[in-house]
Order: C-alpha cells, then structure tokens, then sequence
C-alpha cells in the first residue's frame, strides 16, 4: 500500500464516518499513531492493506 493510498484510506475512514481522527484509524487497525505517521511516509504491508480494506468495507471477522 503506497503512502498516498493510505492516506486516502484515512480520508475515506473519516469520511465514512467509521473513524474521527487518524488516532482512531489506528486503533480500529491495532497500530499506535506513531506507526501512522510512518504508514503516510512509508506506506503499509499487503496485510495492513488488507485490513484497512476490511474496516472500510465493515467486514466482520472470519471465524
């Protein structure tokens, strides 16, 4: 996930109301907002890529 696509993440996360803040975004993923700050220069792992797709699509746990 590039740093611009996890950015925009944000952006639909708060605009979809599921998060207020990125401080929230990242709690929903289980990440500090440290790790989000680094994720907007960086970029995320398919599996945090995965996960934001999750949450944005309100997708329950597979269990």
């Amino acid at each position: 996930m590039t740093p611009d696509a996890f950015t925009r993440w944000l952006a639909d996360m708060k605009s979809a109301g599921l998060g207020r803040s990125d401080a929230e975004c990242a709690r929903l993923l289980g990440i500090s907002a440290n790790s989000v700050v680094d994720m907007k220069k960086r970029g995320a792992d398919v599996r945090t890529a995965l996960a934001c797709r999750a949450l944005l699509h309100r997708l329950e746990p597979y269990s």
